[in-house]
């Protein structure tokens, strides 16, 4: 066996091996420069990010804090509306309940006034007024009764009944005798 040949294989293998082995060291150096590289660019898009938030939320401060007031300000329309609308729907039934009667319009205008009490969030204080307020009668149906109610008193009229008339006497009670203002002793009377 010719042996001849083994250092010449050897020094093309040498050779090859150098290209390749210099092409995993690029390659490697390569990869790592990537990663480190976009490493770098994700760090810095995370700290911009973060930048940029912080930046928006100290220029949302004001807006919130406008937000807030305008929130505080709605509270206090809504309460003040509520208590309109409570005072408007009192109103409107004392109003029918001294009429003895409620209308058509009363009916609407109140049961309006009530839906927006209720989208308001207010109580159940007003809902007792509106269920009396429900028990009042229809005009109609108030002066029907009216002039029944009048018909009837013409009726009763007609038949005169005498009253009784009650006498109270004042009794002396046995054993007792009241003083007169002169000093005497009286019976009574």
């Amino acid at each position: 066996m010719d042996t001849s040949w083994l250092p010449i294989i050897s020094f093309v293998f040498s050779m090859l091996a150098i290209p390749t082995l210099a092409g995993l060291i690029w390659k490697d150096i390569y990869e790592r420069k990537k990663e480190n590289s976009e490493k770098r660019k994700k760090e810095k898009k995370e700290e911009f990010q973060e930048n940029v938030r912080e930046v928006i939320k100290e220029e949302n401060k004001p807006i919130k804090d406008s937000i807030k007031e305008i929130d505080k300000k709605i509270d206090l329309v809504s309460d003040g509306t509520l208590c309109s609308l409570r005072n408007d729907i009192k109103n409107c039934y004392y109003d029918c309940l001294e009429k003895g009667y409620r209308n058509d319009y009363d009916f609407q205008n109140i049961h309006d006034l009530y839906e927006a009490y209720k989208n308001l969030g207010g109580n159940s204080f007003i809902t007792d007024i509106m269920i009396r307020f429900d028990k009042l009668p229809p005009k109609d149906e108030y002066k029907k009764m009216q002039a029944e109610k009048e018909q009837e008193e013409k009726n009763n009229k007609s038949i005169i009944v005498p009253k009784p008339q009650i006498r109270v006497q004042k009794v002396p009670v046995p054993g007792k005798q009241i003083k007169n203002l002169k000093g005497g002793a009286s019976n009574g009377e």
